[in-house]
């Protein structure tokens, strides 16, 4: 039976014989599970036709099961130098062959339009560091539509934030912004026990379903401008929403309109951010637009 990197004799004994230290200022807990690491990557139904993103390789836990599916070609980003040379080491042929490309830099520097039409990507399959998986699942929505589906593990709190409805506790502008973009579905929980150094919380394996930008958001400002209404709708958490844009330059002479918007969906005056859907913020924010 084949020993998969993921397995954890193996990561430990990779990262022993080239004195690896992970480091948790770059997110970095490395999953031992290979059951996770297959059912994750049988979600994408990969086919030869497919050029997959991948963030955070690390040693390769998922690339390995990647490439057994055989798609086109994989492009790979990581931050980590050290950790880069290892990985070389152990997929120097789909290097040399062209079935892997290496990217060595921080995601959050990349522009993920000019990466996906560089290399025709239509698939993100990663294990996302944790540090950075949440402003990076926003920025590249933001960035790209040309990447229409995505399975990617990330902190279980921030699934439930994407995956959140009006009113949940987990319910916040990230969810609405994010819910903007695209629609979330929650595949299958992975225990904190299964990654190495083991973090304080449970991953969630997320797949992302790209949405077009609806017309309405795509006027002068485009979608930052309703981003910000946003923002300024959420800035004081658990406030009367009237009391919150009240704050705002943008927006405080605009709440008598704003109340009249809320009355014509149904809301009183005195509806709290976290009551109102994606919906109804599209309603308001056109409306104050006109």
């Amino acid at each position: 039976m084949k020993n998969y990197i993921s397995s954890p004799g193996k990561t430990l004994k990779i990262l022993s014989d080239h004195n690896i230290r992970l480091r948790k200022s770059l997110g970095q807990n490395y999953i031992i599970d290979t059951n996770s690491v297959k059912k994750m990557v049988s979600l994408a139904n990969i086919t030869g036709e497919d050029t997959i993103l991948e963030i955070g390789w690390g040693i390769g836990s998922l690339t390995e099961v990647l490439l057994e599916n055989k798609p086109a070609k994989i492009i790979c980003i990581e931050v980590d130098r050290k950790v880069s040379e290892v990985f070389r080491d152990i997929f120097r042929e789909e290097i040399e062959n062209g079935s892997v490309v290496l990217i060595i830099e921080d995601a959050m520097d990349i522009d993920f339009e000019k990466l996906s039409s560089l290399y025709n990507i239509n698939k993100m399959i990663s294990n996302l560091p944790y540090k950075i998986a949440a402003p990076l699942t926003l920025k590249i929505l933001k960035e790209t539509e040309k990447i229409p589906q995505s399975w990617m593990t990330i902190q279980k709190d921030i699934a439930d934030r994407l995956t959140a409805e009006p009113g949940d506790k987990n319910y916040s502008s990230y969810t609405v912004k994010s819910n903007t973009l695209a629609c979330y579905r929650s595949c299958f929980k992975i225990s904190r026990n299964c990654f190495l150094p083991k973090p304080f919380v449970d991953s969630s394996v997320v797949e992302v379903t790209r949405k077009k930008i609806p017309a309405q958001l795509c006027g002068e400002g485009g979608i930052e401008s309703f981003f910000n209404f946003i923002n300024a709708s959420f800035a004081h958490r658990r406030k009367m929403l009237l009391n919150s844009l009240s704050r705002s330059k943008d927006y405080s002479s605009k709440l008598d309109r704003i109340a009249e918007f809320l009355q014509q969906i149904g809301k009183n005056k005195a509806v709290r951010a976290e009551d109102l859907s994606l919906k109804d913020y599209i309603f308001l924010y056109r409306n104050l637009l006109i």
